[in-house]
């Protein structure tokens, strides 16, 4: 007498469903997207510090070398009586081209206009190109003490600060000793990269 052949059991199939793997892919892309805003966050915040130090550097080199008054001083002077760290800028054909922190252009040159009561040929007018906009409120809070003057444009031109006039882009009038929250919000929300010009006094 045969035995009788059970019948046979369903193949459980091993592995994911497709809604687990979407769920799965889901979490993995907010993690890895929440990973790169806090990477890109610590790596503007670094850039913020490193040209906060190139400017307290820069203006104490300035105050070293330049208390009797800018007329005729170039940026390349500046560089090569160490305005900026070696790294940061290169002079060809006697001309200097510096490299902010954020990669962009700065440029230093005398005030040939007065700036409050810092007479003309008695200062510099220093511009840092492309700022983002993300580092627009702490570069501008970490320069206030080091700097006379900020005033935070979309697209920098000397015309408009030749008078330093107050407007919503004044963000630190001459002389002032704190900045103008206002003036600092509305400002650094022109674009997603701002220009800001800076007066520096010996």
């Amino acid at each position: 007498m045969r035995t009788p052949i059970p019948p046979s059991m369903p193949v459980r199939q091993k592995g994911y469903t497709l809604v687990e793997l979407a769920i799965a892919v889901a979490i993995l892309s907010v993690l890895i997207v929440a990973g790169l805003t806090g990477v890109q966050g610590i790596l503007t915040s670094g850039k913020v510090n490193d040209q906060i130090k190139t400017v307290a550097k820069l203006t104490s080199k300035i105050s070293n070398f330049y208390a009797n008054g800018t007329s005729g001083v170039t940026q390349t002077e500046v560089a090569r009586n160490g305005g900026w760290a070696t790294n940061q800028f290169s002079v060809t054909s006697n001309v200097a081209t510096i490299t902010s922190a954020f990669g962009t252009t700065e440029t230093l040159v005398n005030s040939t206009s007065a700036i409050g009561d810092l007479a003309a040929n008695f200062g510099f007018l220093y511009t840092i190109k492309g700022v983002p906009k993300s580092a627009c409120a702490d570069l501008a809070n970490g320069l206030s003490g080091l700097v006379y003057a900020i005033y935070i444009s979309a697209n920098a031109t000397t015309t408009e600060t030749a008078t330093w006039t107050t407007n919503s882009k004044l963000v630190k009038a001459p002389g002032g000793t704190s900045l103008v929250t206002a003036n600092l919000a509305s400002s650094c929300d022109l674009a997603n990269t701002l220009d800001f010009q800076i007066a520096i006094k010996p």
